[in-house]
């Protein structure tokens, strides 16, 4: 689960997403390399060899099974921040798929929204409702176990929990099997793409941060390409004041 983050946002640089120009943003870099090298630790000791057992022993329809099963538990949230951030037609859609695959799909273990032609799935959480009423990020935030994140995103953990209607309904014991399988089934279908970014990067620190923090920028514009300024930086503005020299 702590590397789940990092997995993401690899696989969105491999799209071709634009590298926004931003710096850091990383005050307590000591601080987070050293939850980093645990978050590592950890992930070779336990998380990583699940992931692959489970690979192992499991077919991949079953895995599937399992991965629409636990997208499906999450939708009430997605839900909740859907229209918060008043985002309707896209909380029509969310609540759609959410019918469709309860009733028909037996409790989400089929996918039959996607079946019947029906957008691909979507995220939403309240970190990302904050950042569209323009609560800023804050500095950048390694969290044991839990990897890359802001003080924005980790508040917006807490509230999520609210919104998550098994938190309050099923045993604390199911809630720790379910965030465990989450956690295993992440990381088991970024298996390659963990093995990439380790093999590609000079620094894994700092390759993990940057491309962790563009893939939440993406996420807060539902895909949209970024501002000219946030690609280009200060360029644009200099740019901007040569053209209005130039026309006087």
């Amino acid at each position: 689960m702590a590397l789940a983050a990092s997995a993401l946002a690899l696989s969105l640089a491999l799209c071709g997403a634009p590298a926004a120009a931003q710096d850091d943003n990383d005050p307590l870099e000591p601080a987070n390399r050293a939850v980093f090298q645990f978050n590592q630790a950890l992930d070779g000791v336990i998380l990583e060899p699940l992931a692959r057992g489970y690979r192992m022993v499991t077919p991949a329809v079953f895995r599937e099974s399992v991965s629409n099963v636990l997208d499906n538990l999450a939708t009430p949230g997605v839900l909740a921040n859907d229209l918060l951030q008043g985002e309707f037609n896209r909380a029509e859609l969310t609540l759609g798929r959410f019918m469709i695959n309860t009733i028909l799909g037996l409790g989400g273990i089929i996918d039959v929204a996607s079946w019947i032609g029906m957008p691909p799935r979507h995220s939403e959480d309240f970190g990302q409702t904050l950042a569209t009423y323009g609560v800023g990020e804050g500095p950048y935030l390694v969290l044991p176990v839990l990897g890359p994140s802001n003080p924005r995103d980790a508040v917006g953990r807490g509230v999520d929990l609210v919104f998550d209607p098994f938190f309050f309904l099923a045993p604390a014991v199911v809630q720790l099997e379910r965030t465990g399988a989450q956690g295993v089934d992440s990381r088991e279908q970024n298996i390659e793409t963990l093995e990439e970014l380790e093999k590609s990067s000079i620094d894994l620190y700092a390759a993990t941060r940057t491309l962790s923090r563009q893939r939440r920028a993406n996420e807060i514009r539902n895909g949209a390409p970024p501002p000219l300024e946030d690609i280009y930086g200060d360029d644009i503005d200099e740019f901007d004041n040569q053209e209005n020299r130039e026309a006087g």
